[in-house]
């Protein structure tokens, strides 16, 4: 019996690396990751059962013959230096998120695929002023007014071994005397593992939550400053925390976004001062699964 396949956009980032090892964990599955530039994301995710097809969002007929046979699309397209926008490069949610999600839709349809799953984001809102949450929510919209069979998830903050926030974090304390939160630190976050979301993304391949969005964080809602503290106990690098005000952060922002290369703007800092509270009770009475803490989870952090 030939192998099942699933298609995967976003493939080579953190949480498509995620995904695709849990599909191929369970057996009978062969993972083609959708990729611009095939060698390089094969040297991100190079593992028996993956396959590694040239498609680009902005050049539609190249999904043609990379869906042939397939059954399942996932779509975790994350652009790089996400959530930092570069329009110069092309690099924005609107064109990524959003126009990616509509060529995936298209193609599938064209393509007799049948099912569509999404990674989108807890604040995801189509009527959002931020352009990250809007453009996830004008995906989703898509996603389900498409016909497809779908799922969508809304992950609040996505940590593990190989993600850039939380590691980026820990790396920081281990070097800084202080550490300064970006806006009061009372912003809320559900931390959830990525090795979760895999999980839920895998039994949806196989006709969970079937025309469901869902909500996935950890099992402990907190504040940004509680996930710091969390952090510090995992990693034993405790530092004194400060706030910087959102309004310095905007400043600065709106000066560092008219770099070629920006290190911040005044949406990243909407991003990272944004509440990413989830409502989790849908999704564990669907899927079954058992949400990791975040202190177990970010147990690995004691090796930073």
């Amino acid at each position: 019996m030939d192998a099942k396949i699933v298609a995967l956009a976003g493939g080579s980032g953190f949480i498509g690396r995620a995904i695709a090892r849990r599909l191929l964990a369970g057996g009978g599955i062969t993972v083609r990751v959708l990729t611009r530039n095939p060698e390089k994301a094969r040297a991100h995710l190079d593992l028996p059962g993956v396959e590694f097809v040239s498609a680009d969002i902005a050049q539609p007929a190249s999904f043609k013959d990379a869906l042939a046979g397939v059954s399942t699309i996932v779509d975790a397209i994350q652009f790089d230096g996400y959530p930092l926008e570069n329009p110069g490069r092309g690099l924005t949610f609107e064109r990524i998120d959003y126009g990616g999600a509509l060529a995936l839709i298209d193609a599938a349809k064209q393509a007799g695929v049948a099912q569509f799953i999404y990674i989108s984001g807890a604040a995801a809102d189509e009527h959002s002023a931020h352009p990250a949450f809007r453009a996830k929510g004008r995906a989703e919209r898509a996603i389900r007014e498409s016909g497809l069979t779908y799922t969508i998830f809304r992950p609040s903050l996505v940590y593990g071994p190989e993600d850039k926030v939380v590691n980026g974090l820990a790396r920081a304390l281990r070097y800084a005397p202080v550490f300064g939160v970006p806006g009061t630190g009372r912003q809320k976050v559900q931390p959830v593992l990525v090795d979760d979301l895999a999980a839920c993304v895998i039994l949806a391949v196989s006709g969970r939550g079937r025309n469901g969005t869902y909500d996935i964080g950890g099992p402990d809602l907190m504040t940004f400053d509680e996930m710091m503290r969390i952090i510090m106990d995992a990693s034993g690098h405790r530092r004194p925390l400060f706030h910087i005000p959102e309004t310095i952060m905007r400043t600065v922002g709106g000066l560092l976004e008219k770099l070629p290369k920006p290190m911040l703007s005044r949406d990243a800092v909407t991003f990272v001062t944004a509440d990413n509270a989830c409502d989790i009770k849908p999704l564990v009475d669907e899927f079954g699964i058992n949400l990791t803490p975040a202190r177990v989870g970010m147990a690995y952090l004691a090796k930073k």
